[in-house]
């Protein structure tokens, strides 16, 4: 029986961007494209809500993001990740083909 290995990514996500939790150098590309498709929903910043959002997924040969899991601390914020996850395209050669454990800490400060 093969083991798939899932590769966890922990980013904070801030009212001043999305950042990755580790300096880590490996699917460093992977964690700018997310860096650059969430923020801070609006509806978050206004009611100074905080939460975490927990994505299991995992890319494709052709860069395509697949949702395997997911579970959040509030609904809103899943909806919103969620939305933003499905408009994601990979397209470097180390983040093809893997299996991944995104969690997302959206944090006021």
């Amino acid at each position: 029986m093969k083991m798939n290995m899932q590769i966890p990514l922990v980013m904070v996500v801030s009212p001043e961007g999305c950042r990755s939790m580790f300096a880590a150098s490996e699917y460093r590309s992977f964690r700018e494209e997310i860096s650059r498709t969430i923020f801070y929903p609006d509806f978050a910043r206004r009611s100074y809500l905080e939460g975490v959002v927990n994505v299991e997924l995992m890319t494709d040969d052709n860069g395509n993001i697949v949702v395997n899991e997911t579970n959040a601390t509030h609904a809103g914020l899943l909806d919103y990740v969620m939305g933003r996850i499905h408009s994601l395209m990979i397209s470097d050669d180390e983040s093809m083909g893997k299996q991944f454990r995104l969690m997302l800490k959206f944090m006021m400060y």
